[in-house]
Order: structure tokens, then C-alpha cells, then sequence
């Protein structure tokens, strides 16, 4: 069996002077129909949807601002080194009265330049936490309709990952392989597209929660079974990402010393909650 996927181009589309991508697109839908999901299931497990929806633009700055943090100091902490350069030339820019160039924006300030899933989690799971906390509202009921929905909206957005080729793998023979997108960008030459491998998976899950959402369960339970998933498919997917580009730590990627943490974190989660009533109709 050969690679069934052909050569595509990212899709873009011109808007007067602005050009909207397939990518943000796609990630712009993940977060709507995510966002009414995890209303909904929210409200069926007890939790107040009107909170989910006041959490959720909250959610958004998180992703993109501690995907990008993560991005960059995890995974091209060496660029750094530039910023107090391009900080100058920005305020110097100010200055004058005129904008910066995209050039001049010093990394760290470059949202758009770079996302890593591992540092909007490290970023969004805290602040959950602590909005919850601050509304005085229970906790399990809310981030289980959000792990619900989470896996819709991240279906999107790997999707959009997809389209974009932004997750090239290893060169391989495998029939879900794309053609096009390794690097050199070689018409007969396919790789792996981690993007979309987690497209797929992320959307089997979405299908497999709703299944389960047919009976009550005790409160963490979609929680603990999304980070415990998620772990278990990370860590050996990240061995096809290609070594050139993916900067790695005693032989694991960031993601995968990350795997380890959700897997632990979904196991805890499980066994601590196993015992308590259960919610939902």
C-alpha cells in the first residue's frame, strides 16, 4: 500500500488587504462548536453553561499566548537570543511614529509565529482551575463538559494543522502518508502527518465520549480518560517527527516528557474520583 493522499497547497483565501488561511479557519470553528459542546454537556453533568461560555475567551488568549511561550522556549530557545535586538528596533519603530515591521516584533511578542499544544495546556488547565476557584463553583462538572467539547474543537484544529502541513513527520510508505509536505516539499515523496493523526484521533475520541455520555459518570472521569488518552498517543507519535526539526532532550521531545505528565495526571484523576457519586442524566 502506497501514500493515498496527493500534493495540496494550504488553502488561502485574499480579503482586500488581508489573507485569511484554511488554518485559522479551521481553528476558529474548533473553538465555536467546542465552545456550544462543552455548554452543553456542562449543563447535562450540573455546571452552569454561562460559565464554559465566560471561560472559554479566557481559554483563547491562553492558547495562543502559552502555545506560543511554549513554542519558543521549549522548542527554539536559541532565537531568543535576537530578542533585545528586535525590542529596540520595535520601540525605536514607536518612536518615529510608525509601526514595526512583523520582522521587528521581538519573538516572545510574535503570537502568531509558532504554537505548541503542551504550553497552551500548561497555560489553560491552570487558569480553569483558578476561574472556577474565583466563580466559587464546583470544579468537575464544568472541565468535564469541557474535555467533552475539547475534543471536538481539537479536531478543528488539528485539522487545521492538516491543511496547513504544519506537523511534517518521517518519510514513510504508510497509506495515510501525504505527498508534498516533507521537507524540500518533493511531489513523490510523502511523510507522515502528525496533524492529521491527531485529527483522527481526537475526533474517534469525540465520537467515543458521547457514547459514553449515555450513562452517569463520577465527576473527573472524562477528565482523567482525555489526559490519560492523549499521553498514551502523544508519546509514540512524537518518535516520527523528524529530528532536524523538533529540538529533543535526552532523546524525547517536549511533548513527550509532557505525555508523561498527562498520563500520570489522568491516572490520579481517575483513581481519586472513582469513588464519587456520580453525575450527569
Amino acid at each position: 500500500m502506497h501514500p493515498l493522499i496527493p500534493v495540496f497547497e494550504p488553502y488561502s483565501l485574499a480579503v482586500g488587504p488581508v489573507t485569511i488561511h484554511g488554518f485559522g479557519i479551521l481553528v476558529a470553528l474548533g473553538f465555536f462548536f467546542g465552545s456550544q459542546v462543552a455548554s452543553r454537556q456542562a449543563t447535562r453533568l450540573g455546571g452552569d453553561p454561562e460559565l464554559i461560555n465566560r471561560l472559554v475567551t479566557w481559554l483563547i488568549a491562553g492558547t495562543f499566548i502559552g502555545g506560543h511561550l511554549g513554542d519558543v522556549l521549549w522548542y527554539r530557545p536559541d532565537e531568543l537570543a535576537r530578542d533585545p535586538i528586535l525590542f529596540k528596533q520595535m520601540m525605536a519603530a514607536f518612536t518615529s511614529g510608525h509601526l514595526p515591521k512583523a520582522s521587528q516584533v521581538p519573538l516572545l511578542l510574535r503570537v502568531w509565529d509558532g504554537l505548541s499544544s503542551l504550553g497552551g495546556f500548561s497555560v489553560c488547565v491552570p487558569l480553569a482551575v483558578w476561574f472556577f476557584w474565583k466563580e466559587r463553583k464546583p470544579f468537575w462538572p464544568h472541565a468535564d463538559g469541557l474535555a467533552i467539547g475539547l475534543t471536538l474543537g481539537w479536531f478543528f484544529g488539528r485539522m487545521g494543522c492538516f491543511s496547513a502541513h504544519d506537523h511534517p513527520g518521517t518519510q514513510t510508505n504508510f497509506w495515510l502518508g501525504v505527498y508534498g509536505m516533507c521537507p524540500g516539499n518533493n511531489p513523490s515523496v510523502a511523510c507522515h502527518d502528525l496533524g492529521l493523526y491527531e485529527g483522527l484521533w481526537s475526533g474517534a475520541m469525540y465520537v467515543f465520549f458521547l457514547a459514553l455520555a449515555t450513562r452517569p459518570r463520577f465527576p473527573g472521569f472524562y477528565c482523567g480518560l482525555l489526559s490519560l488518552s492523549y499521553g498514551l498517543v502523544r508519546f509514540p507519535m512524537d518518535f516520527f517527527r523528524t529530528a532536524a526539526i523538533d529540538v529533543r532532550y535526552a532523546g524525547l521531545t517536549p511533548a513527550q516528557y509532557g505525555s508523561i505528565g498527562f498520563v500520570v495526571l489522568g491516572v490520579l484523576t481517575l483513581l481519586s474520583q472513582r469513588n464519587k457519586p456520580v453525575i450527569g442524566r
